[in-house]
Order: C-alpha cells, then sequence, then structure tokens
C-alpha cells in the first residue's frame, strides 16, 4: 500500500491533532457499518535501544466506508490516546510513554475497521520520538506498512490460504518447549506451504496484535472466519 506524506508542518499540526481529548474519537468513529469487520493495522516499533521517552504517532484516512483510527499498547507503559479530523478526514493516534526507554520490539499499534479492503485510503502518518531531554530523535521508531489483518498473503481475502500460511509460519517457530516467539518486527519469515513459497513480515501473522507468535494468533483467525465477526484489534 503507498502512503502520502505531508510536508513537515503539515504532519506537525497532525501530531498536534493527536493530542486532543479522546471524546473526539466517538463522534469520528462512526462512517462504518455496524458489521463492518475488515481491520487495518499499522505498528510502531523500534529496532534497537534509542532511548525513547515519548512517541507522538497517528495516522490520518478517509472517512468513507472507515472508522476513526484507534490506538492500543504493544509495550509496557502508559498510552494517552487523541482524535480529531475535518471535512472526510479522519486523524488519531496519541502519546505514547514506554516504561523502558530503551526497549526493542513493537510500541504501539493503530487499527481502522472498514467496510470493505477497498474502503481504506490513508492520507498521512505521524512519527515523532523524543529523548528525555526533549529532542527529537529522527528514525528512532518505524510505521509499519498499514496492512489488512489476516490477509497474510495480501490478496484482499481472508480465507483458507491465509490460515495455511499462517498455521506453518508460527509452527515453524514455537512447539511444546517455546509456545510463544517473540518475534521482531524487522524479521522475515520464509514459509512453504506445498509447492507455494512466500516471504512474510512477521508482524502480520501476529493476529492478536500482543508482540508474540503463538496458538492464540490461530484461534483469533479461527474464531473471526467462524463466527463472522470482526478483530478485537
Amino acid at each position: 500500500m503507498k502512503h502520502t506524506f505531508k510536508k513537515f508542518t503539515a504532519a506537525l499540526a497532525a501530531a498536534v491533532m493527536c493530542a486532543l481529548p479522546t471524546v473526539n474519537a466517538l463522534s469520528a468513529n462512526a462512517y462504518a457499518n455496524d458489521n463492518a469487520r475488515y481491520t487495518f493495522r499499522k505498528t510502531f516499533a523500534v529496532s534497537s535501544p534509542k532511548n525513547v521517552k515519548k512517541l507522538v504517532f497517528g495516522v490520518a484516512c478517509s472517512t468513507s466506508g472507515t472508522n476513526g483510527p484507534w490506538a492500543e499498547k504493544i509495550a509496557q507503559g502508559n498510552l494517552e490516546r487523541g482524535a480529531g479530523g475535518g471535512v472526510g478526514v479522519h486523524n488519531a493516534g496519541g502519546t505514547f510513554y514506554p516504561t523502558n526507554y530503551n526497549m526493542v520490539g513493537g510500541m504501539v499499534s493503530i487499527h481502522m475497521v472498514c467496510n470493505s479492503p477497498s474502503d481504506y485510503h490513508e492520507i498521512s502518518t505521524t512519527n515523532y520520538a523524543y529523548a528525555p531531554n526533549g529532542s527529537l530523535i529522527p528514525n528512532a521508531v518505524t510505521a509499519s506498512p498499514t496492512f489488512l489483518v489476516g490477509d497474510v498473503n495480501f490478496d484482499d481475502q481472508i480465507d483458507s490460504d491465509d490460515f495455511n500460511f499462517l498455521y506453518r509460519g508460527i509452527h515453524d517457530k514455537i512447539n511444546s518447549t517455546h509456545p510463544k516467539y517473540k518475534f521482531s518486527y524487522f524479521e522475515v519469515l520464509n514459509v512453504a506451504v506445498g509447492n507455494t513459497y512466500g516471504n512474510f513480515s512477521a508482524y502480520t501473522f501476529d493476529i492478536n496484535d500482543d508482540g508474540y507468535l503463538s496458538q492464540a494468533d490461530l484461534d483469533m483467525f479461527l474464531y473471526y472466519t467462524s463466527r463472522n465477526i470482526r478483530f478485537p484489534r
């Protein structure tokens, strides 16, 4: 998915918007139908110790068929959500204060629920990391491409083909002795199902968005496809 990045001043304005009270999220979160079940997600992760005290992050997207973005914690810390927007635009995210300034891995994520895979249209991403002295740390935190949760093979469908890759990829990493695998957000999984091969970003296999690959991700995928519900995150 391609992303359009605005100039610094516009991005900074978006960062300020993310600090607005979360009450605005309620009015901006009503553009998908009640039965909408396609969840798009963007993760924000750090690859090495960066001494990050504060992360200001957010996503702006079109309102057509799409609920307002909603932020979730992956790492331990304090998350302050914020939301706003304008005509035809959702803008939401928050400010995250990690407990461990030198943590490595996923910090937070943002998800957006849509009526269909074709409804999601991203406008911009906000991503500013700050050191304890208040200075900006360039390129400290990486924002992943936004992806459709459960669509492992990126064909805009969430079906048995995705589950087969998901099952093989996760079981290549876990066993009875180590039932949870702490993956790197910059890790590529090489997965083969029969004569079909693929290279996948590990975070797309983390269905429940907890920073690990485990049976829980497979269970959530099956629950989603069998119960006709949306992913919780």
